[in-house]
């Protein structure tokens, strides 16, 4: 019996990793979250940013971004870079979501 848990379970997990490789890239949805900078990284490729925000219930809520060449970074009406942002900054960040999670406008206010 515990040998035919283990296979439905592998058999299950199989399915759904060949599912989520296939699928189409399906619908972007765009989303827009405010919050706190808790980190970035400009080491990695893409660049990131960690943004803490709460969702519609109230509830803490991380989002993580990835920062492309075409991102728009603003700190107040001027453009910025990554590199300029800093933890703890308050943002609002306009992302678009579909396998993966890309910042399109990063703004700070300071």
């Amino acid at each position: 019996m515990k040998w035919r848990a283990i296979l439905i379970a592998v058999v299950m997990v199989s399915a759904i990793t060949l599912y989520w490789q296939d699928a189409p890239a399906g619908d972007v949805t765009v989303r827009k979250a405010v919050g706190e900078v808790i980190a970035t990284d400009t080491e990695a490729v893409p660049n990131t940013i960690v943004v803490r925000t709460t969702n519609w219930k109230g509830q803490e809520f991380i989002v993580g971004a990835a920062v492309e060449d075409d991102t728009v970074i603003k700190i107040g009406d001027r453009t910025a870079t990554l590199e300029e942002v800093k933890e703890g900054d308050k943002v609002e960040i306009i992302y678009q979501r579909n396998k993966r999670v890309i910042a399109k406008t990063i703004r700070i206010k300071r």
